[in-house]
């Protein structure tokens, strides 16, 4: 059994990619003991490469796709294990919106790094209308909305332009607020459901 603290929002868009990796190096015979752990999974359209350690120490790198599909499998290089084991956890880039007793709104205000992603998680309902004001304190910022099956409400857009709009799918609801510059800003982020 595999395990790993990657798949955080119950919506990662990594994870169909992961539980491939996992399948496909398991039915392989590769591996050098049986259980292990997801080190680390970097999502993209193209495919999610995904490293796992498999319960005897071997590092992998696998690259999958969202149909289940997995383009390679093959042992690691050191240098990719190394990365892997050092990179940050999604769980520092992430945060579960949550609303006070009887409120359906939160205002947050926030820091990100210079060039840095941040993702608020969202729960809502297949119906509810969604509105999202993001508001730098100054330099550019950009937002984008996922759904629960990981594909895009919303593409990039500029942190002036609000967002309202009725949801067609329920469960967590990704917004990743992105910091164009090269300088640390404070932003206001507002989630209202309705």
């Amino acid at each position: 059994m595999f395990s790993g603290s990657v798949a955080v929002a119950s919506n990662n868009p990594d994870q169909p990619a992961i539980d491939a990796c996992i399948e496909a190096l398991t039915a392989s015979g590769k591996e050098s003991a049986p259980g292990g752990t997801v080190l680390n999974s970097s999502y993209s359209e193209a495919g999610t490469e995904v490293i796992l350690e498999d319960g005897g120490g071997t590092v992998w790198r696998c690259i999958a796709y969202s149909d289940g599909a997995v383009g390679v499998l093959d042992e690691a290089t050191a240098e990719q294990a190394e990365a892997a084991r050092s990179a940050p956890d999604i769980s520092d880039f992430q945060e579960q919106v949550r609303f006070d007793p009887g409120a359906s709104s939160a205002l947050l205000t926030r820091t990100l790094e210079p060039g840095g992603a941040f993702q608020f998680i969202l729960g809502a309902q297949d119906g509810q209308f969604l509105r999202v004001r993001v508001q730098p304190h100054a330099g550019e910022m950009y937002y984008i909305i996922r759904n629960p099956d990981g594909s895009v409400l919303l593409d990039g857009t500029d942190a002036a332009t609000e967002y309202y709009g009725q949801l067609w799918q329920s469960g967590d609801h990704v917004v990743e607020v992105v910091n164009q510059t090269s300088n640390e800003l404070t932003y206001d982020i507002s989630f209202e459901i309705e």
